[in-house]
């Protein structure tokens, strides 16, 4: 197994969501839950399912803007950017291996995997005949 790392050197940057916004989000949830919860003793499903829709939208922002375990993720982060270069980079090279050794690029799907850290994983080693 390998794995590969690099410092996280941050340039000060703000975060992405700051207190205020993270509070507004939090009001705008509450609000979202309580008006479901109308709709459905209204019997109203058709409001409740776009109110669903609607939270589970706001849930998938609030999801970009946090990083691995939650913690927020930074404007300006050097690390940050460097992370997602490099997984930029291995789903390039994994959509050139698709037609060039589709089994090569399955294998590397399948046991690499990327974050703050980049992971080569093969469980169960795999004998390879070039």
């Amino acid at each position: 197994m390998a794995t590969w790392w690099w410092p996280p050197r941050r340039m000060g940057g703000d975060p992405v969501l700051d207190e205020e916004a993270k509070a507004r989000y939090r009001s705008h949830l509450t609000r979202l839950d309580e008006e479901t919860e109308r709709a459905l003793e209204l019997g109203d499903d058709r409001r409740a399912a776009e109110l669903d829709r609607e939270r589970e939208a706001l849930l998938s922002e609030l999801r970009l803007a946090a990083g691995l375990g939650g913690r927020a993720r930074r404007l300006g982060d050097e690390a940050e950017r460097a992370r997602k270069t490099v997984t930029a980079r291995i789903r390039d090279v994994l959509r050139k291996l698709d037609s060039l050794h589709p089994a090569l690029a399955a294998h590397l799907r399948a046991t690499v995997s990327t974050g703050a850290t980049c992971r080569y994983d093969p469980r169960p080693t795999t004998n390879w005949h070039l």
